[in-house]
């Protein structure tokens, strides 16, 4: 399991770095909250850590899940306005679906603790997404919803 997080680790770094990349050529600037998701991730990968192989890739597919209903919409919003992000993003979401698919394909059957545990971090993952986003990621999906 070392390994497949240190490769996990790896990609989120690498992923991190493309963003960082992409964004002066559209005037954008990192997110102000990047310290709390850095932060708030070692947190919760150690206390996840705590609970054993279970715990970790439970939290792996819950905040995978999540995330990728984001990359997702963000994606289908890009297509029209900036083709090139929309590719960079389904480039790095091709990382993203084979973390989820080994967190899940690599858990047993989910105990009540590890149902309770993923809905947690799924709220907390979306809770944090809505407040790094400053209420955009909900409005976006929204829009997108009624475009459909």
């Amino acid at each position: 399991m070392k390994d497949w997080l240190e490769q996990t680790l790896d990609h989120e770094m690498t992923h991190r770095s493309r963003f960082l990349n992409a964004m002066p050529e559209r005037g954008a600037k990192p997110c102000r909250l990047l310290s709390v998701w850095r932060w708030g991730g070692a947190l919760l990968g150690s206390i996840t850590s705590l609970t054993g192989r279970q715990g970790v890739l439970a939290c792996t597919a819950a905040v995978e899940r999540t995330v990728h209903r984001h990359l997702d919409e963000q994606i289908n919003f890009l297509v029209r306005h900036d083709i090139a992000l929309a590719g960079l993003i389904s480039e790095i979401q091709k990382d993203e679906i084979e973390h989820l698919a080994h967190a899940e394909n690599q858990l047993a059957s989910l105990s009540f603790y590890d149902r309770l545990l993923s809905t947690a971090i799924s709220v907390a993952t979306e809770t944090l997404i809505f407040v790094s986003t400053r209420g955009d990621s909900l409005f976006l999906s929204q829009k997108l919803k009624a475009n459909i």
